[in-house]
């Protein structure tokens, strides 16, 4: 039997089986470019995807409360950040795809909060979610979201993203438990407010 050690961030004790969080959104080509199209018709897909996903963040926080509902409203201000738009708009002008840009664009602001440690290193994995919704939003799939399943379980992932974990159902999901994360992500932060288990930064778990 394996061991897994990280830190716990949310008190209690479960038994149950264990489900995985759908893996990410897949990584646009490196270079890929858009064609047949123009850059004004490109940065207007990707400002049109942006609010779509703002929009459904939204919703979500209007059926909200607590905690879950301040989350929600901060992650979709972040679909709209002028810093992630403005990034994204010059690589398109560079000929990138509105794919490639938002990801590229996401990964630079990402590294950006992580350089400045603490409570902002933390926000780094709001801004990849919100980046992997805005590209399956552009490719006309469904963002990754929690499994469904018969029976209560363990929900285990690499991390939750903040819409995901703001909107689970504490009757189904019996506890959280994460590869990477630490005490002040989102998934921490909620873990507490609904009252599950959660245990974050134990690697290996998302490979049960």
């Amino acid at each position: 039997m394996n061991t897994f050690t990280g830190v716990g961030v949310s008190p209690g004790r479960v038994i149950g089986p264990v489900r995985q969080m759908p893996r990410p959104v897949a990584e646009p080509p490196a270079g890929e470019k858009w064609s047949n199209t123009t850059v004004d018709e490109e940065t207007a897909r990707l400002k049109a995807a942006a609010k779509s996903v703002q929009a459904e963040l939204r919703k979500r926080g209007d059926s909200a409360t607590g905690d879950a509902r301040a989350v929600l409203e901060a992650t979709a201000m972040m679909a709209a950040d002028p810093m992630l738009l403005k990034s994204s708009n010059t690589l398109i002008v560079a000929g990138i795809s509105a794919e490639r840009a938002v990801w590229e664009a996401g990964a630079q602001v990402a590294d950006m909060l992580r350089g400045l440690g603490g409570y902002m290193a933390e926000r780094t994995q709001d801004v990849l979610d919100v980046r992997s919704r805005i590209v399956a939003e552009l490719r006309g799939l469904p963002a990754p979201g929690i499994p469904a399943a018969d029976r209560p379980f363990v929900l285990a992932a690499e991390d939750l993203a903040p819409a995901d974990t703001a909107t689970l159902d504490p009757e189904v999901v019996l506890a959280l438990i994460t590869s990477s994360g630490g005490p002040q992500s989102h998934t921490a932060i909620l873990a507490r407010a609904l009252g599950l288990p959660a245990v974050v930064a134990a690697r290996g778990v998302d490979e049960i």
